[in-house]
């Protein structure tokens, strides 16, 4: 009888044990965690203006600092206008503080505008030729457009006007317009041939050849059946292959019709290369799936430079009525695709665009610049120095690169 109150005072304590345990393990889930105002924390000082511009990369530690405590340093994510909450916490010796700061997205970025100062159009137009202007802004997905001045479409002449976009911010941009009203529109004559001003390989190499750069190029079918045994033999280092494109928007994708010769001819000669796809894409959708077939046709090719988005497409953003803001995460999408696969991931672009068009983004940057020496401010890994170069084993011009060792990791 003793030995079966002991068994069953052990079973009993047992089960309060195990109800102990649960209920202790539920109230530690169930335990609610309160973030509080950061602003009235006397120990949070908030040293910078809680306005964000939209489009523009920000991190939580550029606006406040901790003078007891340390903290994660988030990036400030938000889709639209207005008010965003950023949620964190900071540890020090009382512990786990959890807090909460209210941050305000503004826009107060011109749109951009490319217009001619020159503009010829047949009598009796209307201003509907102002929307053929490439246009676009940080935050809207259409700008709103007009043509003030003391014209008249219906008589012949010339005439100055002021062509301005408008976001629904209320901020402008504007730029003078010369319109040339005539009866008829000459007929173009076709252009001569210009000469091309060559540079040749050997020069580029031995100027910006250092212990710090590589010096390459970029190819595809334009220049035809290039000879990979004379590339080497004049100090090529790396070769940058277009793997495919876009046709158009919305178009069908396709293989550039020397990529499968060059790539298994410059891996076998043991070039650094790199590829990069032409896209018209305009969605996020879209972009993965680009991405998705640029790494399906790598096949077991080795890459030791990244893929590249390239996105040229600026005469017909108009037709997208996107903002650019939503073409930059056209473009993070598909290269944050590429990295996920393990692949290393840039964007491509003109100093112009880069400068005026492309918002922040925190992915490698290949820039073309044909100048002797760039002026672009931002960071870049590889430059697109000239697209005139001339070098034994191709046929006619091709583009050259320097690549920046302290940019990149080989």
């Amino acid at each position: 009888m003793k030995k079966k109150l002991i068994i069953i005072s052990v079973i009993i304590a047992l089960l309060l044990s195990s109800i102990i345990i649960f209920m202790l393990i539920k109230n530690k889930k169930e335990k609610k965690i309160v973030y509080t105002d950061a602003l009235i924390d006397e120990n949070i000082n908030v040293v910078k203006d809680l306005n964000i511009e939209f489009g523009k990369i920000s991190y939580l530690k550029d606006y406040i600092f901790i003078n007891d405590g340390d903290f994660k340093n988030l990036e400030i994510k938000y889709e639209e206008l207005g008010e965003v909450e950023v949620k964190f916490s900071y540890k020090n010796d009382l512990g786990e503080n959890y807090r909460y700061i209210k941050f305000n997205v503004v826009d107060t970025t011109k749109p951009y505008i490319s217009v001619p100062s020159y503009k010829t159009v047949l009598i009796n137009s209307d201003t509907e030729f102002i929307y053929d202007f490439f246009c676009a802004d940080n935050h809207d997905k259409d700008v709103k457009r007009v043509l003030e001045g003391e014209y008249d479409l219906g008589k012949v002449g010339t005439y100055k006007a002021k062509y301005i976009a408008t976001d629904l911010s209320g901020n402008s941009s504007e730029k003078e317009l010369t319109i040339n009203v005539v009866e008829t529109i000459p007929k173009q004559q076709p252009n001569k041939e210009s000469q091309i001003n060559y540079i040749n390989y050997s020069d580029i190499y031995n100027e910006y050849k250092n212990d710090n750069t590589k010096i390459g190029i970029d190819i595809s079918r334009w220049q035809g059946d290039v000879d990979f045994d004379l590339l080497k033999e004049n100090n090529v280092e790396f070769i940058m292959i277009r793997l495919g494109g876009q046709n158009g928007i919305d178009g069908d994708y396709y293989i550039d019709s020397k990529f499968e010769r060059n790539i298994e001819e410059a891996t076998k000669r043991g070039f650094d290369i790199g590829v990069y796809f032409y896209s018209y894409a305009y969605t996020n959708e879209e972009a993965i799936k680009q991405a998705k077939y640029v790494i399906e046709n790598l096949k077991d090719y080795k890459l030791t430079l990244p893929i590249v988005f390239d996105w040229e497409c600026w005469n017909k953003f108009n037709d997208m009525h996107i903002s650019l803001y939503d073409i930059t995460k056209v473009q993070d999408t598909f290269l944050n695709y590429v990295i996920k696969k393990g692949y290393k991931a840039s964007r491509y672009g003109s100093k112009n665009y880069l400068t005026n068009v492309w918002q922040d983004s925190k992915h490698l940057t290949w820039l073309a610049h044909y100048v002797i020496n760039t002026n672009y401010e931002g960071t870049y890994f590889m430059w697109q120095r000239c697209d005139t170069g001339k070098i034994p084993g191709i046929n006619g011009a091709v583009d050259i690169d320097i690549l920046y060792l302290d940019n990149y990791d080989l």
